[in-house]
């Protein structure tokens, strides 16, 4: 049943406690409440994953001496610094059970809409969007097209959206919305659509040296006068992904991951990123549970004069509520960081306000899992911390959508925003499931081809 005029839950936070620090959060509504205004909500679902009913069967190697070539192999790595206390995630999900009796996530359309079947080969190329189009994007080319100005998008009045002829149009411009409703994106040559939404502006490219230093340009350029809170050119927020280098990654050949100092995508950021962010800004990045990784990204909070304040743990579990995993695991964990740092603040004169050091504030996020590499959106947990929070401005590096209000940038910057990712059907009883027993209670599973079925196993 379709309902294109009826607008998505008004929050994707299924549950919160009083002080914050626990949340039980619905992924895929997260992304797709992103994507919207109060005054332009989005009415479109987010085609995902199957959630999950059961845990992952167990990786932990099983004779003795396996267990000890995995304690040697990771004990410089794993143990190097303290995991997310555990006693946190298992209080926090006790919490969660006790409080909020429904499934752990929201009910979800599974499948994509693909115009015609496709063959293996064809497969990455369509569900991966524009890399089909602009194979300047993958690191190893190193092709370099010279960048476009600015493109100010409108909307337009035919039902196709505005016309791009070309993909490679796209890429290393900055590219905005200005106006309150979504503007459509037809790609030509592709036959491509794809949304904008309201008041965002993107970089679709690499994350190099040169774009980089283009993209500062674009920012001081566009952004050429204070906000109430920030300086020209600055943000209030900055969330970072990126595609650190391991061996999982490695394996599934997902995204790429570059392992010298000078192509590292953290490495090329920092030298450009420190100039823009505003006194008391907040940054956020994603890390895993390597020692050298949570290394790299506190030696780049050093060199931003970033203080670490918060640490969040999103937890992956089933409809359930059950980790995905072993907690403890010594081959992988059912949890992902966030470490969460803020500028040196300004005082109203313009000298630096030194405060006191305050403990680091755990957090957690329980969420069920979605497809690979596809995490909660932060806007909804971060905007209660922005001192101006109907005009902050906020930045996304390494994004694979975009965001209402945000700028983003990266290689896969539109990934989400293709239009075959979307639906405006609804599914029946959408207050959400009674019970928690199977894997049907929260799902609607769509008319899915081959290809479908193996790109969501």
């Amino acid at each position: 049943m379709s309902h294109p005029s009826s607008a998505l839950p008004s929050r994707s936070i299924l549950y919160q406690n009083k002080s914050q620090t626990v949340t039980l959060i619905d992924l895929p509504l997260s992304i797709a409440l992103a994507q919207g205004t109060p005054d332009h909500p989005c009415t479109e679902l987010l085609y995902s994953q199957l959630p999950l009913a059961k845990p992952h069967p167990s990786t932990e190697p099983r004779g003795a001496k396996a267990k000890q070539r995995v304690q040697d192999q990771f004990s410089n790595e794993s143990r190097a610094w303290p995991p997310f206390p555990q006693n946190l995630l298992i209080q926090g999900l006790a919490e969660i059970r006790a409080e909020y009796p429904l499934a752990f996530c929201s009910k979800r359309i599974t499948g994509l809409i693909q115009p015609t079947s496709l063959d293996e080969g064809q497969e990455k190329a369509s569900i991966m969007l524009l890399e089909k189009g602009i194979g300047v994007l993958t690191s190893d080319t190193g092709v370099w097209h010279e960048p476009g100005g600015p493109l100010v998008l409108s909307p337009s009045l035919s039902s196709d959206g505005y016309e791009v002829l070309k993909a490679r149009d796209l890429v290393n411009r900055a590219i905005g919305n200005p106006f309150a409703p979504p503007v459509l994106v037809h790609i030509a040559e592709l036959d491509r659509k794809y949304s904008i939404p309201p008041f965002s502006t993107f970089m679709l490219s690499k994350i190099g040296h040169r774009e980089a230093c283009h993209f500062s340009r674009m920012i001081t350029k566009l952004l050429p006068e204070p906000s109430l809170s920030a300086a020209p050119g600055q943000f209030d927020f900055i969330l970072l992904d990126p595609p650190w280098d391991n061996r999982s990654v490695r394996r599934s050949k997902t995204y790429g991951t570059r392992r010298k100092a000078d192509e590292d995508p953290l490495y090329i950021v920092k030298e450009m990123l420190g100039k823009h962010m505003a006194p008391g800004a907040l940054i956020a990045c994603w890390i895993t549970n390597k020692a050298s990784v949570r290394d790299a990204a506190l030696e780049a909070f050093d060199s931003w004069g970033v203080e670490l304040i918060e640490e969040w743990a999103w937890l992956k579990t089933t409809i359930h509520g059950e980790p995905i995993c072993d907690m403890s695991g010594s081959m992988r964990r059912p949890y992902e960081i966030v470490l969460i740092g803020k500028t040196i603040d300004m005082t109203i004169d313009g000298s630096i306000s030194f405060n006191a050091p305050k403990p680091t504030v755990k957090r957690l996020i329980v969420g069920v899992p979605d497809l690979h590499s596809r995490k909660p959106c932060l806007k909804e947990l971060i905007e209660p911390m922005m001192r101006e929070r109907s005009s902050y401005r906020a930045l996304e590096i390494f994004a694979r959508n975009l965001t209402a209000g945000w700028w983003s940038w990266g290689d896969e910057v539109l990934k989400y925003n293709w239009k075959g990712y979307w639906t405006e059907d609804r599914i029946q009883d959408d207050a959400g499931c009674s019970k928690r027993l199977s894997n049907d209670a929260v799902v609607q599973n769509k008319t899915v081809n081959p290809v479908e079925e193996r790109f969501f196993s």
